[in-house]
């Protein structure tokens, strides 16, 4: 996806499209009769700017509109899905003076990129989602910042609502993860071991590499996936990536795990190039990592083997790159011990 379409429909929008595009590394979207001939960025012309937006809306991550509010609403209107899917859209006047953060504020980094134009070219961002106003955590954004996937991304209203409102959230983050239970805002909290059972139907934020399924959050519970879990992946040659996902989720549906909370694939080096776990990490969004034998066969695990020793010299893969990997920045523990299926044997550790 590229990062920034501009788009402008006077004289004066353009030559500030053609400034921003240049200083931020973006593409100029112009009515054709203003197209330059030659330009110092990527240009294009439109006839229709509704007709344009339609065909590169998500070809972007970020829109600049130098019109009107109502123009630009109008043209991404058809194309909205929701806060967490859609892109950032910024819309400002033709003399660069206010630069309003008009869609995807948080996620899709709006309010952020209001505030880098508005800075270029001298004029004033103007932020007005709720908890930037009032100077209050907003927790899509502590979320994406701490490198945890949202389950639930509706909850976020109810728990930055409370916030809002001047009432305490509920915080289930035994590690700490999202790093609010010490600080200025470990006020706005409240531990989830100190609140009764029969009061914990208020708003509430959980975060955990358990699955949805076992932890079956309510309407206002945000669930958050933190990055902890380390796959170790031992494999047949040419096993496919059908076969390594299915392995997988199997095995994680089995231990009540989350898919989100996966950080790596690992395996050792003999498995490098093998596509099969490549297509499988790719599939799932996370680095594939791989690690020598010899190092591999000095970790301590609970099932040793000789037939991967004598295969790529070490006495365990899944299980040993596992651990390996989770141990590189933390303390790890083997959660689940290596289970096998069609040619694949799968293990997981957790970063404590």
């Amino acid at each position: 996806m590229n990062n920034l379409a501009v788009f402008a429909v006077t004289p004066k929008g353009v030559a500030l499209a053609r400034s921003i595009a240049c200083a931020l590394g973006g593409s100029v979207f112009v009515p054709m009769r203003m197209v330059d001939t030659n330009p110092i960025v990527q240009e294009v012309g439109f006839e229709s700017l509704r007709e344009c937006v339609s065909e590169v809306f998500n070809d972007f991550s970020s829109h600049v509109f130098i019109t009107a509010a109502g123009i630009a609403v109008r043209a991404i209107a058809p194309h909205l899905v929701s806060k967490d899917v859609d892109p950032a859209v910024v819309v400002m006047d033709q003399n660069g003076q206010h630069v309003i953060s008009l869609l995807s504020g948080h996620l899709g980094g709006a309010n952020e990129l209001a505030k880098v134009v508005a800075q270029l070219i001298g004029g004033v961002a103007v932020i007005t989602t709720a908890t930037d106003s009032e100077k209050l955590p907003s927790l899509d954004m502590v979320a994406v910042e701490a490198g945890c996937a949202i389950y639930n991304i509706d909850a976020v209203k109810h728990v930055n609502g409370a916030l809002l409102a001047g009432e305490k959230v509920v915080l289930d983050d035994p590690a700490d993860v999202l790093g609010l239970k010490h600080g200025q805002l470990a006020e706005l909290f409240t531990p989830a071991e100190l609140v009764p059972f029969a009061e914990e139907d208020g708003p509430s934020v959980v975060v955990s590499w358990r699955s949805a399924e076992l932890i079956e959050p309510e309407e206002k519970t945000l669930l958050l996936h933190p990055k902890v879990l380390c796959v170790g992946i031992g494999a047949k040659r040419g096993v496919a990536k059908e076969t390594v996902l299915g392995v997988i989720r199997t095995t994680f549906e089995k231990h009540d795990l989350a898919i989100e909370s996966i950080a790596y694939l690992a395996s050792v080096n003999a498995k490098m190039e093998e596509e099969g776990i490549i297509e499988a990490a790719e599939a799932l969004g996370v680095p594939f990592v791989t690690f020598a034998a010899d190092v591999l066969d000095g970790v301590d695990v609970p099932n040793p083997s000789d037939a991967p020793m004598q295969a790529v010299g070490t006495k365990s893969v899944a299980e040993a790159a596992a651990l390996h990997c989770a141990s590189l920045k933390h303390e790890a523990r083997l959660v689940v011990e290596k289970e096998k299926g069609d040619g694949v044997t799968c293990a997981v550790a957790l970063e404590i």
